[in-house]
């Protein structure tokens, strides 16, 4: 069964592939089947009682430089995730 894993995330494009474990939880999910949601925390919000973020799915691979593939935006409610990761350093 695909699960959607949500992200929450310091910025892709500046991570190092070779040692980040947010990026490692990634590839082997992606691995795994499962579907991967990206956001950071600037774009959280809480309104009416939901916790949405404006997201989109991430495709990653592990090629330096070329790491990532994000899809177009859009409002993703959070409790739709089956995982949500929040995993920025501090």
């Amino acid at each position: 069964m695909a699960l959607t894993v949500a992200i929450q995330m310091d910025p892709i494009e500046k991570i190092d592939i070779g040692g980040d474990s947010t990026f490692a939880l990634a590839l082997e999910a992606q691995a795994r089947g499962h579907g991967l949601i990206y956001y950071g925390p600037r774009d959280l919000s809480f309104n009416e009682g939901k916790v949405t973020a404006r997201a989109r799915p991430l495709t990653v691979r592990a090629v330096k430089g070329d790491h990532f593939t994000l899809g177009d935006g859009f409002v993703y409610d959070l409790t739709a995730a089956d995982v949500v990761l929040m995993r920025q350093d501090p």
